[in-house]
């Protein structure tokens, strides 16, 4: 896996406070991570963008609602010729993962997960669809599901989802030239406080993503962990985490999750 980069890397616009501002279809990030992801659909890799929002406050309460938005970066004019795509997320499991202190700046999945497992994943994708069968959408992702979920450690939510480009005009968070970009999942969550205990894990967090691909007979899967990258402005998320008892927007933020993954078609 290649070095996670952010919003520095691709000059998000920022307000008064050195906050990232960095607006995409309908959301605005504060912090955003970026992989690039090697894949037999096209020579140029794709990417993967892990961007944090906001949500305004619904009342005077303190609960807070943050939404983690997944996009898929796609080389421009990309023709797919018959590959079908699956992405897994498990995000059940990213607050419980951590990154090496020496390796926070560039680490892979093998760092924060065994490294059996991960090879296991890999392997395990690669072998579940047979040679000669037919690569249908909605088929191959099912057996995608019901090869690597379907089986412990966890259960899915499954569909058939088209990919719909996002609006870039503003804010461009993918290192691709000119890449199209789309939201694929956004995964909402709530904190009752902005106590650094509760926030955390949001900022922190690191989900792995398996993404699958098919063209003829030849099945390839690559698993990338994303996390949102520190803004050298303002310190938003790599930096060593913050000692107190209340934060900001630049501090991390808290959800609860159910142990669940998210089977996602691409169809491009």
């Amino acid at each position: 896996m290649s070095e996670l980069l952010g919003c520095d890397a691709v000059g998000c616009p920022v307000d008064e406070y050195r906050i990232a501002q960095c607006k995409v279809g309908n959301a605005t990030l504060k912090a955003v991570g970026i992989a690039n992801v090697t894949t037999i659909a096209d020579t140029r890799p794709f990417t993967w963008t892990l961007g944090l929002q906001e949500r305004p406050s619904a009342g005077n309460g303190p609960q807070i609602t943050f939404d983690r938005n997944f996009y898929l970066g796609t080389p421009p004019s990309l023709q797919l010729n018959g590959t079908t795509g699956c992405a897994l997320f498990f995000e059940g499991i990213a607050a419980n993962l951590t990154v090496p202190e020496d390796k926070v700046d560039s680490f892979t999945c093998s760092d924060v997960l065994n490294k059996d497992c991960v090879s296991d994943l890999i392997t395990q994708a690669q072998l579940a669809v047979k040679a000669g069968e037919p690569a249908k959408d909605s088929d191959f992702c099912n057996e995608m599901r019901e090869s690597l979920v379907d089986k412990p450690p966890s259960t899915s939510l499954t569909g058939d989802k088209p990919l719909e480009k996002t609006d870039q005009s503003q804010c461009r968070p993918t290192t691709g030239q000119n890449y199209d970009l789309s939201l694929v999942t956004s995964q909402q969550q709530q904190s009752s406080s902005r106590e650094l205990e509760q926030l955390a894990p949001v900022l922190y967090a690191i989900t792995p993503v398996m993404t699958i691909f098919r063209k003829g007979d030849d099945t390839k899967a690559g698993l990338t962990c994303l996390k949102l990258v520190e803004s050298k402005a303002n310190q938003t998320t790599d930096d060593t985490k913050p000692q107190g008892s209340s934060a900001g927007i630049n501090t991390p933020f808290m959800a609860y999750f159910a142990l669940v993954s998210l089977t996602l078609v691409f169809v491009l």
